[in-house]
């Protein structure tokens, strides 16, 4: 018992001296641990900075090891090698690409009043432009006018020319979901032909007959081939079930003309309009179930404006991002300008002087034709009236269209050979005029109120009063200048403008029974050679055989000088650089500038360039 006594009392013995000696080292921890605080604080209060200096930097060398230098100056080199490896990896793989997003507004010129790919044509350039963004034809033009299917999976065409059979592409949609048919191809058509309808392009499909064979397939069978025949097949079509219980008679005066159904890239989402009726601002938004390519811009906003000093100031300000077409005498505005982009599009229309020589009996005289032609210096025309923005031309085929020659008959500028050539026919200067048996040579040129047309004209003016000529000049309005001057052929001389489209189909143009309107062969020229060319051309697919034909009427025509071809205009657009994506080198028609609308953009992100 004692032993067991004195043993725990040894056991509490040497607790209590353990407890006591590591009591003690805990006290002289935490002192320690204390003191090293004060100096944390200490320090920190000296250098208030919690990033070390260069300086303190410079002394690690000192505090580590050579073993721990060694690892930091590795660590360093494989940091540096990482860096340049992702500069380099994102400099070369690294592409900027187009994005969904973004708002485009663009001015217009007027106000749209058919917003219907039936009866635009003929109609303002705003209901033109609008419809080629709602509308989609069973075939379109491409940025080069090449022609592709569009509604359209395939085609074929009969060994004889006058059979067309479309079939159309799976899961077409129009606007609202519902979806579209070979039958409403065929209601679009036949409405086209209907009078009642007064569509433009009814004389288009004069003859044609239409037939649905299935739900996707179309027939089209023509009295005779027809070599322009797919060009007019890239009209819009028309919804059959919104509009075929419209009676054709009042269809102008459908709500569905001003807020379209339609099956195109983008589709109609809302309208304002003024106090007095007209539209003031247009909003379309991207058409996500569209059959082609999804457009990267999502909503494009038109403004209309009443004229181009409006529009242009809008455009300056940048309350809008685009404008239609921007006028020659306006580009001074944007010498300065670098935020927006002046793209000058080739433009299939040409500018000419129309001679009608039964309103003035001088004008049969082919020498006397031959003497206002050589009379005339066009690239003065082209410098000071189209700012360098356009090409001399010396025939109706433009560069670059089928039956365009180079090497046909050009009258260069040469007045001295004009007053030898009116010399020979016995004309004498008779004070500031020439004269021939008291008969002054005098010509009244017609034009049309745009300062295009007046400018040149004024130079037209001046090159024949140069040679003695009297030149009456007559400015008709451009509400007027159809109905009174064209339709009813009341001019001698008509300086204007045409747009010959994307077929050098010159039937219309040049053929005799196109002299009166609506036909448009505004020289009123008759030759029964001209007419056979012109026939045979539109009748045949073969591009060999109408590209000489063509060349063939072109030499006759200049020979025979009807009209004087001046120039060719290039289509001028002024585009916000925010805007990317616009690759346009040639158009028919002013509409065409969004014939790749699907490729502009103003958003863009990174991508990996694989």
């Amino acid at each position: 018992m004692a032993s067991k006594i004195k043993f725990l009392t040894d056991l509490s013995k040497n607790l209590k001296g353990f407890f006591v000696f590591n009591l003690a080292k805990i006290k002289k921890v935490q002192k320690n641990i204390k003191q090293e605080n004060l100096d944390k604080k200490l320090v920190s209060n000296l250098n208030k900075k919690k990033i070390p200096g260069w300086k303190q930097i410079k002394q690690l060398g000192h505090v580590l090891t050579p073993q721990e230098n060694i690892i930091i100056k590795a660590l360093l080199g494989i940091i540096a090698i990482c860096l340049l490896s992702f500069i380099y990896i994102s400099y070369f793989n690294f592409t900027t690409v187009p994005k969904n997003g973004g708002e485009l507004t663009e001015g217009l010129i007027g106000i749209p009043v058919y917003i219907n790919p039936v009866l635009a044509q003929g109609s303002s350039d705003a209901d033109q432009d609008l419809s080629s963004l709602l509308f989609s034809g069973l075939l379109k033009y491409d940025n080069n006018l090449n022609i592709t299917p569009d509604l359209a999976e395939k085609y074929e065409i009969s060994e004889d020319q006058k059979t067309y059979t479309f079939y159309l592409k799976d899961n077409l949609k129009w606007h609202d979901g519902e979806k579209l048919t070979a039958s409403d191809i065929v209601f679009t058509i036949q409405s086209i032909q209907d009078p009642s309808f007064k569509s433009p392009l009814k004389r288009s499909f004069d003859g044609v007959k239409v037939e649905k064979i299935d739900d996707s397939t179309i027939k089209f069978t023509l009295l005779e081939p027809y070599a322009a025949f797919l060009n007019i097949l890239t009209v819009g079509i028309l919804p059959q079930h919104l509009w075929y219980d419209i009676p054709a008679d009042t269809a102008t005066l459908a709500i569905y003309n001003q807020k379209p159904i339609g099956n195109g890239p983008y589709k109609f989402k809302s309208l304002i309009k003024e106090k007095r009726g007209a539209i003031k601002q247009y909003i379309l938004i991207k058409n996500k179930d569209y059959h082609g390519k999804e457009p990267f811009i999502n909503k494009l906003v038109f403004k209309f404006y009443p004229d181009y000093e409006n529009a242009i100031s809008a455009l300056i300000n940048k309350e809008i991002q685009s404008l239609s077409f921007l006028p020659k005498e306006y580009l001074t505005h944007f010498q300065n300008k670098r935020d927006f982009n002046i793209s000058n599009i080739t433009l299939s229309q040409y500018t000419a002087i129309f001679f009608n020589q039964k309103n003035n009996e001088l004008l049969k005289n082919e020498e006397i034709r031959q003497a206002l032609t050589y009379a005339i210096d066009k690239n003065k025309i082209v410098e000071e009236v189209l700012q360098k923005q356009g090409l001399v031309i010396d025939g109706p085929i433009l560069p670059g269209f089928l039956g365009y020659n180079d090497e046909i008959t050009k009258y260069e500028y040469a007045p001295e050979k004009s007053l030898e050539i009116l010399a020979d026919e016995g004309w004498k200067l008779d004070g500031e005029y020439l004269k021939k048996d008291d008969e002054e040579l005098k010509i009244t040129l017609t034009t049309v109120d745009q300062t295009e047309k007046i400018t040149t004209a004024n130079l037209m003016k001046e090159f024949w009063n140069s040679i003695g000529v009297n030149v009456e000049l007559q400015i008709v309005s451009k509400d007027n200048i159809q109905k009174d001057i064209i339709n009813p052929r009341n001019y001698q001389a008509l300086l204007y403008g045409e747009i010959i489209g994307y077929d050098p189909d010159l039937y219309p143009f040049w053929h005799s029974s196109q002299r009166e309107a609506p036909g448009v062969n505004l020289a009123i020229y008759a030759n029964r050679k001209i007419d056979t060319l012109l026939e045979d051309a539109r009748l045949t697919n073969n591009t060999k055989i109408r590209n000489e034909k063509y060349k063939e009427f072109q030499n006759i025509l200049i020979k025979d000088l009807p009209a004087i071809f001046l120039y060719t205009p290039s289509y001028t657009y002024p585009v916000n650089k925010k805007i990317k994506g616009i690759d346009l080198q040639r158009i028919a028609n002013p509409s065409d500038r969004f014939v790749d609308i699907e490729n502009w953009y103003i958003k863009t992100k990174k991508k990996i360039f694989n």
